[in-house]
């Protein structure tokens, strides 16, 4: 028992102390108060308490004691409660086999964590080897094996794939987890924490409890949208570690309530006491408790699965129990909404069982594992991990809307996460742009883009903020928790003001969101398309002055329109490639200025890594301020492979050359494979081909030593599924290739025997 409960002092140290000083006293945990809060337990458990020290809740909550709040109250800490979920966000396209031709599976990487209410079941199939369990012991948590296979379970069973199926994982159980987060943060990128605080209203073994505090309110509970210690806490932790964000369900307290006349227990101070007095149903806003208001982390509501991905904001369903904002001072929250409902996952009655999950748990970890392939994508690209603020940023810049409205709102915050978008953002230089500057006190930064009449500009600023002040216990106290107040604009060239982010009004939380001077949230977005054709300023700068006078990391992401460079040769508009017909490519590309520009070369590769010229294109001119359009078409041979790539060398006058981005073009062939499942396979391996001939192909599994262990060939015609019996291989890493000799067509494809 000792072990389970070790430091759960978190919020219950001061349990001897008035209102006041506990808000005061829970800013950071202290050894000094945590003989007062074992004596308050020693008392409590004594007592033979009505409510026990764990339980499991009406909607199969797992929730453990965390100490005591407001009026001697217990509080506890509860869980919230795929390929799907992957489709619903775009993250299938990142993968090995997606259409992003990327391959992000977080191989070799161990920075994902997650805090739970108990540990996953590490002999599980699809986690085998991959989990590693921080404090044990610890129970055997069924919504902890769900949350963590939603993350990264190996996709031995196609549809429980997680989204991270390669990577490792700490797992840690919540109990004491603001210590151990404090300790482990320098070494993680991304963090999972699927629970919240008991808040509104918990049925718990058959009974029903009000965990509001009359005191305070007698409607409703106070914990709503209160900023409390442990979300100054994780702030101050994600500030103190640029690289890692944390990741939270934003809770499924919406709707929940009683008829009125219904009698249910309320702390009255010293005991839980029936009534049947009448309390407000949770909801419709501000239903998202205490740490899930954190300014620096990222929250997440809950959206019906989108099995056919995302198609238009009248596609997204908003689950009816996921938690809305704002917080008690306005900000947005949730700030995302992700895949939820029914999610098929991983399972704890065996070691190849599986269940499904719900709630914002599941929506959480669908997020917080596409985040982490984010990282080693830009990893790849840049040799270096980005911002916390950039990844938070990032999703958000590129997320798709959940309402018709432009602009965030309180129900789904900035939309549904696209993460094939975000990838490309990183990807594509020629109109995407991430920065991550520092702002100095009483200063600014601006740099300068180019936008083409109709062009739709987006810019999100977006900063790790300084952990902010927790009030004493009060119900929506609207002071703003904003320590370093940065404020987003676009100038045009005479210094006038053409574009400001959007705005929400807290005080009517279901209106529209507008455009102003943000003074509430650490994100910030500008969205316009009506600007005309020239030279703009994107300004950020800062209201008073900044904390201890010191500089201020923050993360600027543009899409839409490039920058403006008098130094760059060639400023890029776009530059785009795709299949006009069986063997031929058509590539176009426009730009905006060209100085001491001489000629294009195109150049194509079938691996990404040797590029031929095949083509060139005069410039327009030496020095020309403007937009020009140039064509260009690729007559391929027969043998025409998957995935294409192609890149512009512009070359100066002196012969200088500069490289553009490479783009990909998915080759529509006379067949193809459209799905190899399941990968890892045990037994079986199945395929599914597209073919618009009948021919036979060939299949040849390779070893890593370049030796053939399995060799057949199949004919195909049409749409068909391929089966191939590899039970001889031994476990391991092996390479597939299947070809057909009349095209000289083939794919190459990594497949692992269980």
């Amino acid at each position: 028992m000792r072990a389970i409960l070790l430091a759960i002092f978190i919020e219950a140290f001061c349990v001897n102390f008035s209102v006041a000083q506990k808000a005061s006293l829970l800013i950071e945990p202290n050894k000094e108060y945590s003989q007062s809060f074992w004596k308050a337990y020693a008392t409590y458990e004594a007592s033979k308490p009505q409510i026990p020290l764990s339980f499991s809740s009406l909607n199969s909550e797992n929730c453990s004691f965390d100490g005591f709040g407001s009026n001697q109250q217990p509080q506890f800490l509860c869980t919230c409660n795929n390929l799907d979920a992957a489709k619903t966000i775009g993250t299938n396209k990142l993968w090995n086999g997606g259409s992003l031709g990327l391959n992000l599976s977080g191989l070799g990487l161990n920075k994902l964590a997650v805090w739970d209410g108990g540990s996953a079941r590490t002999t599980h199939r699809e986690l085998l080897g991959r989990v590693t369990i921080m404090d044990p012991p610890n129970t055997m948590s069924a919504h902890t094996t769900a949350v963590v296979g939603n993350m990264i379970a190996t996709g031995i069973t196609a549809n429980a794939k997680g989204m991270s199926y390669e990577t490792q994982l700490r797992n840690w159980n919540f109990t004491n987890d603001n210590a151990e987060i404090i300790a482990a943060a320098p070494s993680l990128l991304v963090s999972n924490h699927s629970y919240a605080s008991t808040c509104g209203w918990q049925t718990i073994s058959g009974s029903v409890y009000w965990y509001g505090d009359s005191s305070i309110n007698v409607l409703r509970d106070w914990k709503f949208g209160y900023y409390d210690n442990r979300s100054r806490i994780w702030d101050s932790v994600m500030y103190q570690n640029p690289y890692y964000l944390m990741v939270k369900a934003a809770g499924n307290d919406r709707g929940i309530g009683v008829a009125p006349g219904s009698t249910y227990y309320y702390w009255n101070g010293s005991a839980w006491v029936l009534t049947n007095s009448i309390k407000d149903t949770v909801g419709p806003y501000d239903c998202i408790s205490t740490f899930g208001t954190a300014k620096n982390l990222l929250t997440i509501g809950a959206i019906d699965l989108l099995p056919a991905g995302y198609a238009g904001p009248s596609s997204v369903s908003i689950l009816n129990f996921s938690a809305w904002g704002p917080t008690d001072d306005g900000r947005i929250k949730p700030d995302l909404v992700a895949a939820s409902g029914n999610v098929y996952s991983v399972g704890t009655a065996h070691d190849s069982d599986y269940a499904y999950i719900g709630g914002t748990s599941a929506a959480a970890a669908n997020v917080t594992g596409s985040l982490l392939l984010l990282q080693q994508y830009f990893f790849q690209l840049k040799g270096r991990y980005m911002y916390n603020s950039t990844l938070k940023g990032l999703a958000i810049h590129t997320a798709d809307r959940c309402k018709t409205a432009l602009g965030p709102n309180y129900e789904c915050g900035w939309g549904v996460p696209n993460m094939a978008r975000a990838a490309l953002c990183l990807q594509d230089s020629f109109k995407n742009t991430v920065l991550e500057p520092s702002l100095a006190n009483t200063d600014s930064f601006s740099t300068d883009v180019y936008v083409t009449s109709g062009d739709s500009l987006r810019i999100t600023l977006a900063w790790t903020d300084p952990k902010g002040v927790t009030a004493a216990p009060i119900y929506n106290d609207t002071t703003p928790k904003l320590v370093n107040d940065l404020d987003l604009r676009v100038l045009n060239m005479a210094g006038n003001t053409v574009a400001m982010p959007y705005i929400l009004n807290p005080a009517n939380p279901s209106l529209a969101a507008t455009t102003g001077n943000n003074f509430r949230d650490n994100v910030e977005q500008i969205y316009t398309t009506n600007l005309p054709t020239a030279r703009y300023r994107v300004q950020v700068m800062h209201k008073g002055i900044l904390q201890n006078l010191s500089s201020q990391k923050f993360s600027l992401l543009i899409s839409g329109s490039p920058l403006y460079s008098s130094t760059v040769p060639v400023s890029y508009l776009n530059f785009t490639a795709y299949q006009s017909n069986t063997n031929l490519v058509d590539l176009n590309w426009q730009t905006a200025q060209e100085i001491n520009a001489k000629e294009f070369q195109i150049e194509y590769s079938d691996d990404n890594v040797f590029f031929l010229q095949v083509g060139s294109r005069n410039a327009t001119g030496a020095n020309h301020l403007g937009v020009s359009s140039y064509s260009f078409s690729h007559s391929l041979n027969k043998a025409i492979p998957e995935y294409l790539y192609y890149r512009l060398a512009q070359i100066d006058l002196d012969g200088t050359k500069h490289y553009s981005k490479t783009v990909l073009v998915h080759m529509d062939n006379p067949w193809r494979v459209a799905g190899i499942y399941p990968n890892p396979f045990v037994q079986t391996l199945t395929m599914d081909i597209e073919s618009h001939i009948a021919t036979n192909l060939n299949f040849t599994v390779y070893d890593m030593t370049g030796k053939i262990q399995h060799q057949e060939s199949k004919a195909v015609n049409g749409n068909q599924t391929i089966l191939l019996g590899l039970l001889d291989l031994q476990s391991g890493i092996y390479i597939l290739i299947i070809d057909e000799p009349s095209t000289g067509l083939k794919y190459t494809f990594k497949i692992i025997k269980a």
